[in-house]
């Protein structure tokens, strides 16, 4: 049996609950689809993954370079905070922030990656006539990401200390 040392501190010591192996999960298989939707609208932005400009008609946008640029950066954050829950990664420059919000980064990078997503499909859904079932799929793991990350167990798990 290992010692837990005071600079750990408490949460290291604490049983990662099974809601934050879901909600790692999830965010690391968004961030799977994020990189394929990415790399492909950022390879092909005239027409990735079949997809014409056409549906892009009415928006402020002529094609598709940046939603996979967005898409990427879901991906990059989704997979930090993976990292960030599953192998306790730190930052100095977090600290701050850590402080002000009582939770650890990854808590917060899971709900902004939650919101973000969220925010991103529902105007999505809005303002693009083309409406597959990705939009609705999205909508429902963003919510999930939102509701994991709100859980006690989760927010117990990722408070400061």
């Amino acid at each position: 049996m290992t010692a837990v040392t005071p600079s750990r501190g408490v949460r290291e010591a604490m049983a990662k609950p099974p809601a934050a192996h879901v909600l790692a999960g999830l965010l690391a298989l968004l961030a799977v689809g994020a990189i394929q939707g990415g790399a492909a609208m950022v390879a092909n932005p005239t027409g990735p993954l079949g997809m014409s400009v056409d549906y892009l008609e009415g928006t402020p946008i002529d094609d598709y370079l940046w939603p996979g640029v967005f898409l990427l950066s879901i991906a990059a954050a989704s997979i930090l905070a993976v990292f960030g829950i599953e192998f306790g990664w730190r930052w100095n420059w977090a600290k701050p922030i850590e402080d002000a919000i009582g939770y650890r980064w990854p808590w917060l990078a899971s709900l902004s990656v939650g919101g973000v997503l969220l925010a991103f499909e529902l105007v999505e859904l809005f303002v693009v006539p083309f409406h597959p079932v990705m939009h609705p799929l999205l909508i429902g793991v963003a919510l999930v990401i939102i509701a994991l990350s709100l859980t006690p167990s989760v927010r117990d798990y990722l408070r400061r200390r």
